[in-house]
């Protein structure tokens, strides 16, 4: 990835974030942008989200970014002043997915290495 495109990133990561707190702050509490990647040709940018809750708060996450596109598009475009403003994509990140895949990991190296802890814990 070019350094425009990290910049572009990091700064739409940014903005939308804060846009998001400033002009919808009860509805999107439990939303968390996580990552943004521009495309190489700087037309679309897919912004990563998460959602602290169970599948009730993610349909309303889902339901709130949908709405406030076009809004968080149009501001995002007067921050980079480009040419072309970017298409925003909004993608749910499984955080706890990850997290969960890595606590198995550690549970399963544990057990593995059990033995040899409870041995040589005296």
């Amino acid at each position: 990835m070019s350094q425009r495109q990290l910049r572009v990133a990091e700064l739409v990561q940014r903005e939308v974030s804060m846009t998001l707190r400033r002009n919808w702050s009860a509805e999107s509490a439990l939303i968390t942008i996580t990552q943004a990647t521009v495309s190489p040709d700087l037309r679309q940018l897919r912004v990563g989200y998460a959602v602290s809750g169970g599948p009730v708060e993610k349909k309303a996450a889902r339901a709130l970014l949908k709405r406030v596109r076009l809004e968080l598009k149009s501001t995002v475009g007067k921050i980079l002043q480009m040419k072309n403003t970017p298409d925003l994509i909004f993608a749910e990140d499984d955080v706890t997915g990850g997290v969960a895949r890595v606590q198995s990991l550690l549970d399963e190296l544990s057990r593995k290495d059990g033995t040899k802890k409870d041995t040589s814990a005296d």
